[in-house]
């Protein structure tokens, strides 16, 4: 249960709320909102929690939990695994108006703290300030749970088909995103010294009512291959999610054998990338009925055959284009292997797992080609392509 309490905090975090709504008396909803082609998280969420309920509208599901017995069991499960963003705060308030409610008798006094409270969470919160006591903790499962609410695995087909991992989040949670990134970044053991792998920048709203958003990306190759990918697949998802992150891998497998030059290649990409993301609900205006089982089948056989490329004279060459792919020496893929050929790491050129090793390109170039080894990290560890 550990593990799914961790993914459902970071889930909230993304996309759960807390409301209190006051008349006569006063009544607390938790709810998460989703798409109703989700709905069957909604379904498991309820049956790991054993409470709540789970609703069907036009175009989307929710989860809802109200009743005051529930309650007390979810603000419990949230004290033993915690928000860790901003929506940390809403939670604090909203355990405080729940617990003036149920443990003191109802009266005016009452009442007026209870709207006070109210009155200053969500969207009418005016202070963001987090207590100094409250430690920012990223697991493995709250950030795969919060990935299942924001992240973003994008395709660029207009640059080469560019592969993309993003998170964002109103600015109001900057000190999140760079714990994110923080936690992002250690994911490698590599003694790496280039701490732009993962970038974080804040993008302004030209509408001055609109808070400004903090972003979180990378597109390094080298990193999306040895880093997140495998981090990612070792975890248990929830999500339709999930099929954005295999088409997305399927996209780089496809790129790394040059497929994505040649003409079956690149139509098939297009294909996967026609529904991704949110060109995959059933609601999109450029949803495209695709036969998954079929699209995976094709993607598979064309990475059982052959590669596109080639390597001729220590230069990557297009076999479907007849050309070599790039001018320069330095713009070859190369990995590093360990003395039973395993591949521990991959770079997208000589001249960035020379960056790695700090040495110069001419020395991996050299070494590559005489079977000549390095040390890494007390390993013996050889450069391939």
């Amino acid at each position: 249960m550990k593990n799914f309490y961790e993914w459902f905090s970071g889930f909230v975090d993304a996309e759960g709320s807390f409301y209190i709504s006051i008349s006569k008396t006063c009544s607390f909803r938790f709810q998460v909102n989703l798409h109703k082609d989700d709905i069957n998280v909604l379904y498991s969420i309820q049956k790991w929690l054993g409470f709540g309920e789970v609703r069907f509208y036009k175009n989307y599901a929710s989860f809802t939990v109200t009743r005051l017995k529930d309650m007390t069991q979810l603000l419990k499960i949230f004290e033993k695994y915690p928000l860790q963003g901003s929506k940390w705060l809403n939670y604090k308030d909203f355990v405080k108006a729940f617990e003036l409610y149920t443990n003191s008798v109802y009266s005016t006094d009452v009442l007026k703290e209870i709207t006070k409270i109210k009155n200053n969470m969500n969207r009418l919160r005016l202070d963001y300030t987090m207590p100094k006591y409250k430690v920012i903790n990223i697991t493995s499962y709250w950030l795969l749970g919060f990935i299942e609410g924001e992240g973003c695995f994008s395709i660029n087909k207009h640059n080469n088909y560019r592969l993309d991992f993003s998170l964002c989040q109103s600015s109001t949670n900057l000190e999140l995103m760079k714990s994110i990134k923080i936690y992002l970044e250690n994911l490698s053991n590599t003694k790496n010294d280039d701490t732009n792998v993962i970038g974080i920048s804040e993008v302004k709203s030209n509408n001055p009512n609109q808070k400004s958003v903090t972003r979180i990306e990378t597109a390094r190759v080298s990193y999306i291959t040895d880093v997140l990918i495998p981090f990612l697949e070792d975890l248990t998802w929830q999500s339709k999610k999930f099929l954005d992150f295999q088409d997305w891998k399927n996209i780089l497998k496809l790129k790394e054998e040059g497929h994505h030059l040649s003409e079956k290649g690149a139509k098939l990409i297009d294909l996967i990338i026609s529904q991704t993301n949110n060109n995959r609900l059933s609601t999109s205006l450029d949803y495209v009925v695709v036969d998954r089982e079929q699209l995976l089948a094709e993607v598979n056989e064309l990475l059982k055959g052959p590669s596109n490329f080639e390597i001729r004279n220590g230069r990557k060459f297009v076999i479907s284009l007849n050309k070599y792919y790039h001018s320069s020496r330095l713009n070859v893929c190369v990995i590093i292997v360990d003395e039973n050929g395993n591949k521990l790491h991959s770079f997208d050129s000589l001249a960035d797992c020379a960056k790695f090793l700090k040495v110069d390109p001419s020395t991996i170039s050299k070494r590559k080609s005489k079977n000549i080894p390095f040390i890494l990290d007390n390993r013996t560890v050889y450069i391939k392509n």
